[in-house]
């Protein structure tokens, strides 16, 4: 009897791992720029993306190519790309991913954004990375707002 109980024990603790709340490591892709294209409503300072394609991707950001980066190639068979674009501003600002949590097919992307002081020019900060295309829902979260994107 004490066999059984401790299989069911294991069992429950395996199911449980699996299906369990991970942390997503995610990495900024840098050498890329916000199009001056992309139009930002008047109410918010930031959009959220879920990119599924190049062509998608190719209509908001271009190529920031110089002799001493290396563009990452972005393969869209096996990823998606998630962004946080913020809008052009005197205030320079970075976003910083405090961590990304993976759920099964959800992902939450807790961000925050850091003041880097004034500026005599427009400036925008962008925070792009790719994500497996099994993820279908993703919440990004900041300390002012939370949006939810699901990918269709």
């Amino acid at each position: 009897m004490k066999n059984r109980y401790l299989i069911i024990v294991l069992f429950l603790i395996s199911v449980n791992s699996i299906y369990a709340q991970k942390e997503l490591v995610v990495k900024n892709l840098t050498g890329y720029y916000i199009k001056n294209t992309v139009q930002f409503d008047d109410d918010f300072d930031f959009i959220h993306l879920v990119v599924t394609n190049q062509d998608d991707f190719d209509s908001y950001f271009g190529i920031a190519k110089t002799m001493k980066n290396d563009i990452a190639k972005i393969d869209f068979t096996q990823n998606n790309v998630i962004a946080i674009l913020l809008k052009p501003s005197t205030n320079s600002k970075e976003t910083e991913i405090v961590y990304a949590e993976l759920d099964q097919n959800k992902l939450l992307v807790q961000y925050g954004i850091k003041s880097k002081g004034k500026t005599t020019f427009l400036s925008s900060s962008l925070y792009i990375t790719t994500i497996p295309k099994h993820i279908t829902i993703i919440t990004f979260k900041s300390k002012d707002n939370i949006s939810v994107l699901e990918v269709k």
